[in-house]
């Protein structure tokens, strides 16, 4: 159908309005569809495209009345305006009406020929260049006899005094953006430049080291076993104290059947005064299970080589015996058997060795004795061996028993951990009976960790002065809470810079397209299109679903459950939160670390904090949970479509991070939900050259150009 043909006056008021509506038409409709080629690997044969039949579609409006000829320019203007806008409304959604294609310029029902280069690219190359050198506007664009135009340098005077002072011909706008009609552009995919932080305020749990001792006790085995005969028979019974006492055991019974009489052996451990039964004897007791034999010699010896000598009364000198047979301690010092010890300690008589003598007054008339070079002192060893080719002072072979004892210790097991134990006496030899033992440790003291609570913490205090840091919301970590409403442990959350970032400034797009016909200017309103990404959205979704289809459970988009743990008022901090690195990887679990990666991803869902470990119901050690999934598009989904069907997160314990029914995502409206994250990704992954680095590169080569001919 062919536009009827409008007034001549009419016309020229009009044209600037047809150009505008050329323009929004161009634009598109929000959700005309766009044509995806099919994958790479794809091996089947390609289906048959719909066909590009004409249905007849009849025009959503009438044309617009011609315009009076004494229209004003404003009041053309205006009508212009009101024409487009009624016919850009009537042609939404022209691409998704049945028969559609027909509507296409240049639509054919077939794939292109361009499929080929599926398979060998490389003929691209030789077919575009066959291409240009058959193509009018190829040679005319290469021709080197084309005509040229010469530029002057005056020619650039009104551009120069524009780049001079922009803000005097931008008509109230700001180079900048910051005043006239502009909008502010979403923000950019750079890193992110702030975080969530967490504190602590409330009760606290702080573990103090507490001791206690054991100590051992050694004692003499000395008992002694007890054993009596008794008589029983007819009328008569003479075991009655043995056979009733929990100390004695019968060991023997013989029967004299010609007195009608029977004798019995009791072996007892305490003495039983009873004129009925008769002491045969005492033995010593065996050791019980776990003594220990204890051999004591006595040895005596010197250092200075004396074999013989006699001994003298330190105070007066005068000569007391004469010893020979004398020992030298040798080596016995170093035996590890061998302690030393002094004569009286060791049970032996102090006695005093003289190495020379001299006789004092007339040997006939009356004289005497004195030590004139005393000899050093004996030393006294007690060994728990035989020391070869030494003879004993005194030699006693004991038994010991040994019991270990809790000293008196105030220490509650309830809320105190063991943490270690170590000898605090190792190694002492203690005399005992009058024999040397050695035990490897005497005493041992346990060490335990006790848990208390302390009011009062706070660690929110570097946060509170950190400039740019904000209180975002506080949280209760009391598991059960407490029924009066107050709470003990309370988790503060602040959004704070992250260190060396910059905070990126906000963007803008002021103004709009101007266009000009005969002096005449208007500002071309545009609307603009999302069909690109909003068919980008629409494809990743569609084969995120299909790649997370769960066949068990006929759901969708499911997500992980996954946790990090935080001692609460602690170093220990494995949840640093997106765009975060670990404070203190060292104690984190690889699972932990792994979480962190997929945080800062993008990946995961935080879906809250819960006390995971308490004491005395203050909260020690918290956890943070969340549901990660396989791609940033999933858990959009997922935070963004549950509050559209009322399904709701569980809580932090409880959570499984389910996915979606088949019924529930097909009720989901992707078409209010925002993917300006992801557009982000995909405008990354296809960015288009930066305009101020071409406007650059364009002015230095009009520069070049003037340099290279100048006048």
């Amino acid at each position: 159908m062919q536009p009827r043909a409008l007034p001549g006056p009419a016309w020229s008021r009009l044209a600037p309005a047809l150009l505008l509506l050329g323009a929004a038409l161009a634009a598109g409709p929000a959700n005309a569809q766009v044509y995806i080629p099919p994958p790479d690997d794809l091996i089947e044969d390609l289906p048959v495209l719909p066909s590009a039949i004409d249905p007849g579609i009849a025009l959503p409006a009438p044309p617009p009345p011609s315009a009076p000829s004494t229209m004003t320019p404003d009041e053309a203007k205006a009508e212009a305006r009101t024409t487009g806008s009624a016919l850009r409304g009537a042609y939404e959604g022209l691409t998704q009406a049945p028969g559609a294609a027909g509507q296409i310029p240049g639509y054919q029902d077939s794939y292109p020929g361009q499929t080929s280069y599926y398979t060998n690219p490389e003929a691209m190359q030789t077919d575009g260049a066959v291409a240009g050198w058959n193509s009018e506007a190829y040679q005319t664009a290469n021709s080197t006899t084309r005509p040229t135009v010469d530029v002057t340098r005056s020619d650039l005077a009104r551009a120069t005094a524009i780049a001079a002072d922009p803000n005097a011909y931008l008509d109230g706008m700001s180079a900048d953006g910051s005043t006239g009609s502009c909008t502010p552009l979403p923000p950019g995919s750079g890193t992110p430049n702030v975080a969530e932080w967490t504190c602590h305020v409330g009760s606290s749990v702080v573990e103090q080291p507490r001791t206690c001792t054991r100590s051992l006790s050694v004692a003499e085995w000395n008992d002694t076993l007890y054993q009596y005969l008794c008589v029983t028979g007819s009328g008569f019974d003479g075991c009655a104290s043995l056979a009733g006492n929990a100390m004695c055991r019968k060991t023997a019974s013989y029967p004299v059947p010609e007195y009608g009489l029977t004798v019995d052996y009791y072996d007892c451990d305490s003495p039983v005064s009873d004129p009925n039964v008769y002491l045969m004897g005492t033995l010593p007791k065996p050791p019980p299970a776990g003594a220990f034999q204890v051999v004591s010699n006595v040895y005596r010896c010197n250092t200075q080589g004396i074999t013989d000598a006699l001994t003298f009364d330190p105070v007066t000198g005068t000569p007391l015996q004469y010893l020979t047979g004398l020992q030298q301690c040798g080596s016995i010092a170093s035996n590890a058997s061998c302690t030393a010890t002094s004569a009286t300690a060791a049970g032996l008589a102090e006695r005093s060795l003289c190495k020379a003598w001299d006789f004092i007054g007339d040997p006939f008339g009356g004289g005497y004795l004195t030590c004139l070079e005393p000899a050093a002192p004996e030393e006294v060893y007690v060994c728990t061996a035989n020391i070869a080719g030494m003879t004993a002072e005194s030699s006693i072979s004991k038994w010991f028993v040994e019991t270990w004892t809790d000293n008196a210790c105030a220490i509650d097991l309830g809320s105190c951990t063991f943490a270690s134990e170590q000898c605090t006496a190792a190694g002492e030899t203690r005399v005992i009976g009058g024999v040397a033992v050695t035990r490897p440790c005497w005493e041992v003291t346990k060490t335990y960790q006790c848990q208390t609570v302390v009011g009062g913490g706070n660690d929110c205090g570097t946060l509170e002065a950190t400039a740019g840091c904000s209180l975002a919301r506080e949280i209760c970590l009391d598991d059960p809470p407490r029924g009066d409403g107050t709470c003990d442990v309370l988790e503060r959350v602040y959004t704070c810079p992250i260190p060396g970032t910059v905070q990126e400034p906000t963007q803008y797009i002021c103004g709009g397209d101007v266009y000009c016909v005969n002096g005449e200017c208007e500002a071309v309103e545009r609307e603009a299109s999302d069909e690109f990404k909003d068919a980008a959205v629409a494809l990743n979704a569609l084969g995120q679903a299909n790649a997370e289809f769960d066949e068990a459970a006929l759901t969708l988009f499911r997500g992980t459950r996954e946790s990090c743990s935080h001692k609460v008022f602690g170093l220990s901090n494995c949840c640093s939160g997106k765009g975060i690195p670990l404070l203190t990887p060292w104690l984190c679990s690889s699972a932990e670390k792994l979480l962190d990666e997929k945080d800062d991803a993008g990946l995961c869902h935080k879906v809250g904090t819960y006390c995971s470990s308490s004491f005395l119901g203050i909260c020690v050690t918290k956890k943070d949970v969340y549901c990660c999934f396989q791609s940033k598009i999933s858990r959009i989904l997922q935070e963004q479509g549950r509050p559209q069907i009322g399904k709701p997160w569980g809580k932090p314990k409880t959570e499984t991070c389910e996915g979606f029914s088949i019924f529930e995502f097909q009720q989901l409206d992707l078409s209010v939900m925002d993917f300006s994250e992801v557009y982000a990704d995909f405008m990354e992954a296809a960015k288009l050259p930066d305009e101020a680095a071409a406007l650059v590169s364009i002015q230095q080569k009009i520069a070049d150009y003037y340099a290279a001919n100048k006048p």
